[in-house]
């Protein structure tokens, strides 16, 4: 890379490092040319083209005269404190960029090209390939038990999964990706976040199932920003897309892609020389933890949210989801999903809110409410439950599917209410339609709790500051019983701290302690009672 003033210019190395060949000039030239093609749809502006290296007398040129004898991509300079991984690493990322990457990835995915070259990319048998070949690789140079653990579960959930996968790509969920959306490939540039440097040498890791590319992101996030961040960006890509039967592979791609940065960070190590190696071996215990964190997940729980409208139910459950990785499930987005409608831009009439309406929409939500619980995470169902028979649909779905059910009452004074209403209203920042009118109406006509559902009810009272509901001691009861009991190998992640001992990772958790939180808070957009109720 050649850095000249407010422009870079990358050039292909003449090498052959296994996954590609580049030793002829043609190979390279039509490397430059696939990434200024690839790149330039999420990275707007960066990718300015492909020049040629000309020789003149006894210099090289980029001028057009005489025999090119190299080729460039010309990119535009960008400040490296904008990448998402130096954001993370000074505490900065933020939420808006979470959900900036979260709906700039959404709408390449809904759109992306679908027709694979080859019919096999995206399919189980090559994905069973590629896992086996990267957890053979880490086993070859840890030798360690986790990783033999972290491979039979792996290996396990591919043979579960093997007519999922291939049936999403049936469906058409196989489309043309990123491939490799590491924090170091996403920036923040020009007012927008935008993504560069996708795989551009291999077809079968560009043309994935569009889970396994957000995968991608969610982990490294999870690795390197927090969790709060990674459940954001989750939850965000989930609601634009409505893709939620995505979530039934999230846990096995999140673990391949940890796999993945793991033996990239293991080959950067073997090089002791290397004045990073040190950093790199911390960084490969760091990605094994996570991959074995993917195996020992605890067992899913059913909350359902209770309350008027302007009781803070969607902006108190968005941090919840945020804090314990659950799934929330918003009726005011999912009754415009179902009508086709931009969630936050348009309002339904009345038509949309009759009774037949709502029971459709709860219909709905029990749908997808099933298929994120079998999937084994927990949901978070923000709606008002303002009568009993959709609260009864539910605690049955939960007792069917033997997953604990409690209720979430949020509850405000009704002149809170209609105060947030209002100030809602004015600012239109959510997909609420809610007035209050129909506040009135849901005063007047709401069933009460019974005893049997208070006694599975966790109560709220939301008239504190915003920033209360990213306290985790607001949820503590909350937590406690999503966090009661652990499924799955636990082994594997107790086996890790002999894998950080052998990385020289002993300042490792300190650093976590010292720093992830701030990534994962600090610079957080300021949120209020009214951007989502």
């Amino acid at each position: 890379m050649y850095l000249a003033g407010r422009f870079a210019y990358k050039i292909i190395k003449p090498v052959s490092p296994g996954f590609a060949d580049f030793t002829a000039a043609e190979a390279r030239r039509a490397c430059c040319e696939a990434q200024v093609r690839l790149n330039r749809p999420l990275a707007r502006g960066l990718y300015l083209g492909v020049l040629p290296i000309k020789r003149r007398g006894r210099t090289l040129t980029l001028e057009s005269r005489g025999r090119a004898v190299e080729h460039a991509v010309k990119m535009r300079r960008f400040d490296e404190s904008g990448l998402f991984s130096s954001l993370a690493r000074s505490g900065t990322l933020s939420p808006r960029d979470v959900d900036r990457a979260a709906n700039r990835l959404a709408a390449w995915h809904r759109h992306a090209p679908r027709d694979a070259p080859l019919a096999r990319y995206g399919g189980a048998a090559l994905l069973i390939a590629q896992v086996d070949a990267v957890n053979a690789s880490l086993q070859a140079g840890y030798n360690e038990p986790a990783l033999r653990e972290i491979a039979a579960w792996c290996r396990q959930q591919l043979a579960q999964r093997a007519d999922a996968i291939n049936r999403r790509r049936a469906n058409g969920f196989v489309r043309a990706c990123h491939g490799d959306l590491h924090l170091d490939n996403v920036m923040r540039w020009r007012g927008e976040v935008s993504m560069f440097d996708c795989i551009d040498f291999d077809d079968a890791l560009r043309w994935i199932d569009i889970a396994n590319d957000i995968a991608f992101l969610v982990m490294d996030l999870r690795a390197r920003a927090g969790t709060r961040l990674s459940n954001r960006l989750l939850n965000q890509w989930l609601e634009a897309t409505g893709d939620y039967a995505a979530l039934d592979l999230m846990p096995l791609y999140v673990a391949y892609r940890a796999l993945v940065r793991a033996l990239v960070a293991y080959l950067y190590s073997k090089n002791g020389l290397h004045p990073e190696a040190a950093a790199a071996a911390r960084d490969a215990a760091r990605y094994i933890e996570t991959a074995a964190a993917e195996s020992s997940k605890p067992p899913p729980v059913l909350l359902l949210c209770h309350g008027f409208s302007g009781s803070g139910k969607s902006v108190a459950s968005q941090a919840l989801a945020e804090s314990s990785g659950a799934v929330c499930l918003s009726s005011d987005v999912e009754r415009k999903r179902l009508e086709s409608t931009p969630a936050a831009t348009t309002r339904l009439d009345a038509t949309h809110y009759t009774q037949v309406a709502r029971h459709a929409v709860y219909n709905h939500l029990i749908g997808l409410a099933t298929s994120v619980l079998q999937a084994g995470y927990s949901v978070i169902v923000d709606a008002t439950f303002l009568e009993r028979r959709h609260r009864d649909a539910f605690f049955s779905l939960g007792e069917r599917l033997g997953v604990p059910t409690r209720v979430l009452n949020f509850h405000a004074a009704p002149n809170i209410l209609a105060e947030r209403i209002v100030t809602r209203q004015r600012n239109r920042r959510d997909a609420s339609d809610a007035d209050t009118s129909t506040l009135s109406l849901q005063l007047a006509t709401a069933e009460p709790l019974t005893s049997a559902e208070t006694a599975q009810t966790f109560a709220f009272d939301t008239n504190v500051p915003v920033q209360a509901f990213d306290d985790p001691a607001f949820w503590k009861p909350v937590l406690d019983l999503m966090s009661s009991s652990v499924a799955g190998p636990a082994s594997a992640a107790s086996d890790i701290c002999r894998i950080r001992c052998k990385s020289e990772n002993s300042r490792y958790a300190a650093e976590q302690d010292s720093h992830l939180p701030r990534s994962a808070s600090a610079g957080r957009q300021p949120r209020s009672h009214d951007d989502a109720q």
